[in-house]
């Protein structure tokens, strides 16, 4: 939901294997009578940036199981080291290079038929030859799921998680603020003596994505990509600088760290962040705030919020009937409403996870349907633009957009 890698949540790695809606397709090799009854093995690496993710993992491991008896969905683990931290021994989601092992080397102790990987990499994936064309059809997948799938006219990627990034205030006017002007004084209106936001807009992979939702709403109809190997435009810039007396507190600025917490508990008047923050600040047994409001954060001239998508991303080396059919019923299982419906509202804590869905069905099913908080995201959502599968990764590398944006936010 790019590194959408925000101390908010603890990191997991997954393992495991999938399925979907499509007809079995026969076996390409012969099998003797006892592998035909032996439950298949599927390999998954789910994407692990998520609120209460171990928990999530053996729900979608027991209900996926539970429906198809004659699969094992093996489940990719995370190792823990001290204070019981979770350590990735690799991040699947973002680290291209590994991934690239992990779904074309049958050899590898970690090879894996799936992967749930941010789209911001899948373009360096397809080129790789690392993933091969998957999709679910017949689902209504949200305009920009759809788009930051596809790569050279093909879908490479079953969408499963969106996301984007929110301000999350008690005040219901920052719904109302349509340019990054208009939100500096919506947050500046509440007079308090508190930072007004707090949140975290630095990192490798942050500060590009800032820089790009920045250059989209103020240009609407940009390219995205295209901006990455431009100089970075000082209009932009400037509209990221008139952040900065927003964001600073008794010289301390508030942008660079998770802001969760300190919203939640009462320490500034907005959180900027990703949707899934709002479990982090509900769940959080010392909260002060009351009832909350999300709206998409424009940081430029207008309001064309930019979105993250994380999709399942399927090995060339799954290519026997029996793997290709339990990865498609994986698949289709795992984007199906009631299965969003499971995953997004059964907690350990009771707090929904606030995660996006990729299909506009599921907004719309059971209980994330009639939750309040889901129907001002559907809303912003829906009007989303999909960051750009390829570019991203070597911007990164490059290393020279995060100094620039630091610079514009006072970081």
């Amino acid at each position: 939901m790019m590194n959408r890698i925000t101390a908010l949540f603890l990191p997991v790695l997954l393992t495991g294997h999938f399925y979907g809606c499509a007809s079995a397709p026969s076996d390409e090799v012969v099998t003797t009578p006892d592998e035909l009854h032996a439950r298949f093995p599927l390999r998954v690496s789910l994407y692990p940036w998520i609120p209460e993710v171990d928990a999530f993992a053996a729900w979608v491991k027991a209900d996926f199981e539970s429906k198809n008896p004659d699969i094992e969905l093996v489940v990719r683990t995370i190792e823990k080291s001290f204070d019981d931290q979770p350590e990735f021994v690799a991040d699947l989601a973002y680290e291209t290079d590994k991934a690239i092992i992990a779904l074309t080397d049958v050899t590898s102790d970690d090879f894996q038929d799936l992967v749930e990987v941010d789209t911001l990499t899948l373009g360096s994936l397809a080129a790789a030859h690392a993933i091969e064309p998957f999709r679910v059809r017949g689902l209504d997948f949200l305009p920009v799921a759809d788009e930051a799938v596809t790569w050279h006219g093909q879908h490479f990627g079953v969408p499963h998680w969106t996301c984007g990034y929110f301000i999350i205030s008690e005040d219901p006017a920052i719904r109302r603020a349509h340019n990054v002007d208009q939100l500096v004084n919506v947050l500046e209106a509440e007079g308090t003596d508190r930072v007004h936001l707090a949140g975290t807009m630095d990192g490798s992979w942050d500060s590009i994505s800032v820089y790009l939702a920045a250059f989209l709403d103020t240009h609407p109809h940009g390219d995205m990509e295209a901006a990455l190997t431009l100089p970075l435009e000082p209009a932009v810039l400037h509209q990221l600088e008139a952040l900065r007396p927003v964001c600073i507190k008794d010289g301390v600025n508030f942008c660079a760290d998770d802001g969760a917490d300190l919203f939640a508990t009462g320490g500034a008047d907005a959180a900027f962040g990703f949707s899934e923050a709002m479990n982090s600040i509900l769940s959080n047994p010392a909260k002060t705030v009351g009832t909350i409001h999300i709206a998409s954060a424009t940081l430029g001239g207008g309001d064309t919020p930019v979105g993250f998508v994380d999709a399942l991303v399927k090995s060339p080396q799954c290519s026997s009937g029996r793997c290709r059919n339990a990865a498609q019923r994986f698949a289709d299982y795992y984007v199906s409403d009631r299965t969003f419906e499971g995953s997004l509202m059964t907690t350990p804590s009771g707090v929904p996870r606030y995660l996006l869905p990729s299909t506009s069905s599921a907004l719309e099913f059971g209980a994330v349907g009639r939750d309040r908080l889901y129907g001002e995201l559907k809303h912003e959502i829906k009007r989303t633009v999909a960051l750009p599968n390829t570019g991203v990764p070597e911007a990164r590398a490059a290393g020279t957009i995060r100094p620039q944006v630091q610079a514009a936010l006072g970081l």
